[in-house]
């Protein structure tokens, strides 16, 4: 594998990492109702304080970068692909998404993945700078949208239907049998989720095709050129995010987190500190030190998609199991992120001395190509290249 792969890969882990972090509270604890209901509260200062973090910091900066490496992926992909290819790729991995979001968890993101990349064939035959253009126009369009649903007046449902929604949601969580438990969910969550699809694409399509832009411009290559046009997009995403996140603070702090500003700050600086990690992890990876650091995340980033559904699949599976769910703290659900992400990281690097590719990589490799992709590594022969 060459070194580019390596460090995209080590993104991609990177941001399955933060996605993680992220998706913790929604595994852990009514996050879909609370945010329905505009609620959130922490018992002590700690969790408070870790919330603010995770909504300056975090929420809605990695999952861009997610993004932004699949439209990567996909550049890169087409190079060697037909359209075949591709057509069974997308399949493959809507299929998963719709199994994953009906009998999972609500958050999946791959069922959008799918959807919204059929959207890129209609660009990657298209100049990089048209490419650019059309990505900026897209995530402005829809700040933009965010910004108007500001002022325009949302409905309420009453305190006595939201405190009965919420109990009887906890409780469906917590003993509800499996069956029962997708059904509830199928109503409360699923249909919501699909009736926003339409408004969640317009974001990921945008980060697809800075991707696709980067794929062009061969920008994943180290080469003066790039470093001298990514120092520069470095510093001013540095700029704006630091405006922007303080903008966020300022609202959070003074209790607008329970309103769409909050959201839209969150969703705007996530922009621009998503750019920013990029950037810096570009620059920065070419120090050793770094790149020591960096180098472990490549094994989970190999197996993102196993990885990505492993942790939904674990997480709420063992708070159901053991009627945990909606009884730990944002500080404990930090520990178990770790924790998982340690195993992880573990898990995907003894894995991959032994398999070419994670289980689920394999099979979306073979159903996409329509054959048998090779998956035991051959020791001897692997030696024997190492020697040449």
């Amino acid at each position: 594998m060459t070194n580019r792969f390596k460090f995209i890969d080590s993104i991609r882990g990177l941001a399955l990492f933060g996605i993680l972090l992220v998706n913790m509270k929604s595994f852990q604890s009514p996050e879909f109702i609370d945010t329905m209901f505009s609620k959130t509260s922490y018992k002590d200062d700690f969790d408070q304080g870790l919330y603010y973090f995770l909504q300056l910091f975090i929420q809605m900066k990695f999952y861009p970068i997610f993004s932004f490496l699949f439209g990567l992926s996909f550049y890169l992909f087409m190079i060697k692909s037909t359209l075949s290819n591709f057509v069974s790729r997308t399949l493959f991995l809507f299929l998963i998404g719709i199994i994953h979001l009906i009998f999972i968890w609500y958050g999946d993101i791959l069922h959008v993945y799918a959807i919204t990349s059929v959207f890129l064939l209609f660009f990657h035959k298209l100049s990089s700078k048209k490419v650019a253009m059309w990505s900026i126009s897209l995530l402005f369009a829809y700040h933009l949208f965010l910004f108007a649903s500001i002022f325009v007046s949302a409905s309420t449902i009453p305190t006595a239907s939201q405190s009965k929604i919420a109990l009887e949601y906890i409780q469906m969580y917590k003993e509800a049998p499996y069956f029962e438990w997708v059904l509830f969910r199928f109503n409360i969550e699923v249909l919501p989720i699909l009736q926003q699809l339409p408004i969640v694409m317009i974001p990921v399509l945008g980060w697809f095709l800075l991707g696709l832009f980067a794929g062009k411009e061969k920008l994943y290559e180290r080469t003066h050129r790039n470093i001298v046009r990514i120092n520069k997009w470095w510093k001013i995403s540095l700029f704006l995010s630091l405006i922007t996140v303080c903008l966020n603070g300022l609202a959070i702090l003074t209790n607008l987190d329970d309103d769409s500003i909050t959201y839209f700050l969150t969703s705007l600086s996530g922009l621009f500190l998503a750019v920013f990690y990029i950037t810096a992890i570009y620059l920065l990876s070419s120090r050793t030190i770094f790149k020591k650091i960096l180098s472990p995340f490549q094994y989970v980033g190999r197996m993102s998609l196993t990885n990505y559904l492993a942790q939904s699949i674990m997480v709420i599976s063992f708070f159901r199991f053991f009627h945990m769910y909606n009884t730990l703290t944002l500080t404990e659900g930090l520990l178990i992120s770790l924790a998982l992400f340690v195993i992880q990281l573990g898990i995907s690097y003894i894995w991959l001395s032994y398999f070419y590719y994670g289980p689920l990589e394999w099979i979306w490799r073979s159903f996409t190509y329509q054959k048998i992709s090779p998956f035991f590594i051959n020791k001897e022969s692997h030696k024997l290249k190492i020697q040449k």
